[in-house]
């Protein structure tokens, strides 16, 4: 399936993403009435719309439009209009109708990326027309019935944003019938090599240059780094590297410097400096999420997409206490 060659890595983490996305797919059906809204929570910069575009593409609504909704870059003044369309007359400049993007994506899926961030008004009347599948357009007096797959993203924490009241609890649930979380690239270390030489052949492709390399030495320093960037971060920087390097090989020094500014990561009294063998790297990874977890193991596995045995095995290997 298309989509599973979109999730590049071997992490448990991600093992596990592709396995849900699977079983979504599997559900799908082109005589089904309606589909599932799915919601998918991340980072900034760990593939959302990559994920979102990719399920489009293998569900059953593949030969309907997708439409890419960035609820963050339009103005909050022009989105409500933006979304349902708006009928002549509605305001000032409204000289002609105009369908909105829930209508322009009838029949195949609207993508609203960066949901969370949607007004209280918004909000509501978003919910109202994933409930009724209709929507009436600003100025407008009757409602118009859409088939639309809805799939939202965000990075937001929902959670704390509900208890704060600025996002409903009852959206929340709507778009949630699905749920997929996309892990951030440092809980999944032993991806980050394999996304390095995917982005690098891609950019090389891109750019009409022959094939480089990385080296040894280039591959432990894009591990020892934390990629607080993600995914997106991670294609960036190996673009740059790609850009600048003058042979077939990405050498360290063609890396960008803050990525060997990390923080010195302490063990008891001891500090641990960052240097550049995969032993070194590795170690540092664990220490982190053991500091992130405040000392707990099951959870430091989890922010490393590790097993618990694996973890284990590792710990006593690298003499942490």
């Amino acid at each position: 399936m298309a989509i599973l060659d979109d999730l590049i890595g071997r992490s448990p983490p991600i093992v596990a993403l592709r396995e849900q996305v699977a079983r979504v797919l599997a559900r799908q059906t082109e005589t089904a009435r309606r589909s599932p809204p799915i919601l998918l929570l991340g980072e900034t910069g760990t593939g959302k719309g990559l994920i979102a575009a990719s399920i489009q593409r293998a569900g059953a609504r593949a030969r309907g439009p997708f439409i890419d909704v960035n609820c963050a870059a339009i103005p909050e003044t022009l989105l409500e209009a933006e979304l349902f369309g708006w009928e002549r007359g509605a305001f000032t400049d409204a000289r002609q109708p105009k369908p909105g993007l829930f209508q322009l994506a009838n029949g195949g899926t609207i993508f609203l990326d960066e949901v969370g961030l949607l007004l209280p008004s918004l909000q509501s009347k978003l919910l109202k027309v994933i409930e009724e599948q209709q929507v009436r357009r600003l100025g407008g007096t009757r409602n118009e019935a859409v088939d639309v797959w809805v799939i939202a993203a965000t990075s937001e924490d929902l959670a704390e944003a509900m208890r704060t009241r600025r996002f409903r609890e009852d959206l929340y649930h709507r778009l949630a019938v699905l749920t997929l979380r996309l892990p951030p690239l440092r809980e999944r270390a032993e991806d980050i090599a394999p996304l390095a030489e995917h982005f690098l052949a891609r950019a090389c492709a891109d750019y009409g240059l022959p094939p480089k390399t990385l080296t040894a030495d280039a591959s432990r320093a894009l591990i020892a780094y934390t990629w607080p960037g993600n995914v997106r971060e991670l294609a960036n920087v190996i673009e740059r590297a790609m850009v600048v390097s003058k042979g077939s090989t990405i050498l360290p020094e063609n890396l960008p410097p803050h990525l060997f500014e990390t923080r010195p990561v302490t063990t008891g009294d001891t500090p641990l400096m960052p240097d550049l063998s995969l032993e070194a790297a590795e170690r540092e990874q664990i220490l982190r999420a053991l500091q992130a977890s405040g000392g707990k193991r099951v959870e430091a596995a989890r922010r490393l997409g590790l097993s618990r045995r694996t973890l284990y095995r590792k710990l006593d290997r690298y003499g942490i206490a």
